[in-house]
């Protein structure tokens, strides 16, 4: 009876393939990670009172995509003819896409979509904060990029004015971690007062 003597074989790989090959891995993830990310646009607060459901709308300039996904709508920025056209559409309607024109400037826009009231809204160049002690406004201002300031400490608010270029909604985002800011709120433009 003859038996078989298993032969032992010994496979040699290239040292170098274990940290390429990981390499290549990771390089893959991050690339197909990279196209299936979809940006989350930022949600502010307008009043301490009301829920308001406000998305803060990038500048095209400042705009890394066309196209923007929300839970319930999808928001598109398309520059033409020196005007910039805003559109929303909400998802599972037929309904006509809500579009909001804006003349393309030097003078920075900061807009916001209501998605309760299903509509743009251009902010101000001033934001609403409330204070624990309102004796701190002046360091306040002087510690950020706020221009000037008033406090109502009857209302319970003071009222910052911002530099055109600075964003509201960026700027709330930044002074509620500071420690003297119990919270922040932006503005948004009243429309024009037509008299009857």
């Amino acid at each position: 009876m003859t038996g078989r003597i298993p032969q032992l074989s010994i496979r040699t790989t290239n040292p170098l393939f274990l940290p390429y090959g990981l390499l290549g891995v990771l390089l893959l993830f991050f690339v197909v990670a990279g196209w299936t990310q979809t940006e989350k646009l930022e949600s502010v607060s307008l009043d301490p009172e009301k829920e308001n459901d406000l998305v803060v709308i990038p500048a095209p300039e400042e705009a890394s995509k066309s196209t923007y996904e929300l839970d319930d709508f999808e928001i598109e920025i398309e520059s033409k003819d020196e005007r910039v056209k805003y559109e929303a559409r909400e998802k599972g309607t037929i309904d006509e896409p809500i579009v909001h024109w804006e003349v393309d400037s030097d003078e920075p826009v900061h807009l916001v979509f209501d998605t309760k009231q299903k509509k743009f809204q251009r902010l101000t160049n001033k934001v609403r904060v409330v204070l624990n002690d309102y004796t701190q406004l002046e360091s306040l201002i002087e510690e950020t990029d706020a221009e000037s300031g008033k406090a109502y400490p009857k209302l319970g608010y003071a009222v910052l004015e911002l530099p055109a270029e600075k964003h509201p909604a960026t700027f709330t985002k930044a002074v509620e971690k500071r420690a003297e800011v119990e919270s922040a709120f932006v503005i948004v433009e009243r429309p024009p007062e037509v008299p009857h």
